[in-house]
């Protein structure tokens, strides 16, 4: 049981090792990748052969939705149906802990989202996964490295003893070495009018219905 592991610098990224890892998730291939809420499985997002493997790897519901992280905003609209209130808000929060789920674009895989119309978009706080979602130029998964109902990984040393023996089906990890334990993101529906809460996570929801507040009553 081997996995290529890679030591990572979380302030400076050596660009050889995230241009291999981009080149593995181009070919298909699943590798872990540090986030800014603990590990995460990152395949291409655009990629139902790899989402498969996510959801085999993870042993994960196909009627569970997974989220994507993206490199800005800008970039979300590729992917999901933009309104003031996701603009809003990630000038504020992204990057960061927060997920907006939106109405998806035709160009989602159905498979990603359990067939529902919308999708989860986050920028992660982490320049790992920022300059590996540039360098492949398609989204990531951003699901976290674990089995389903068990504890997220924030140490190598937890994915390698929660996968077992399948962590051959690993190409490459992507080791920035002990995350700092935090709450996972939050997740609001933009989807739907007035926007709802999903998930509490480490941003206040109270916080955010405030900043919303600000978008539709401005000073």
């Amino acid at each position: 049981m081997t996995v290529k592991i890679e030591k990572v610098d979380a302030a400076n990224p050596d660009v050889k090792i995230i241009e291999h890892a981009a080149k593995l998730i181009l070919k298909g291939e699943v590798i872990v990748c540090p986030t800014d809420t603990g590990y995460a499985f990152s395949v291409n997002a655009l990629d139902s052969r790899a989402i498969t493997r996510v959801f085999q790897l993870k042993g994960r519901a196909f009627s569970n939705p997974i989220h994507i992280a993206v490199g800005s905003i800008e970039e979300a609209d590729n992917y999901a149906q933009l309104n003031a209130a996701a603009c809003y808000l990630a000038s504020h929060y992204l990057p960061g802990a927060l997920t907006l789920v939106l109405k998806k674009k035709e160009t989602v895989p159905s498979l990603l989202v359990a067939g529902l119309n919308t999708v989860g978009i986050r920028i992660p706080d982490n320049k790992v996964m920022l300059q590996l979602v540039a360098k492949v130029g398609k989204p990531l998964t951003t699901t976290s490295a674990n089995i389903s109902g068990k504890p997220t990984p924030y140490a190598v040393d937890e994915i390698v003893a929660q996968l077992g023996d399948s962590i051959r089906n690993i190409a490459l990890i992507l080791d920035q070495g002990p995350l700092a334990r935090r709450d996972l993101s939050t997740i609001i529906d933009l989807s739907v009018s007035p926007p709802q809460l999903i998930r509490q996570g480490r941003l206040s929801w109270m916080d955010i219905r405030e900043v919303l507040k600000r978008l539709q009553n401005p000073e």
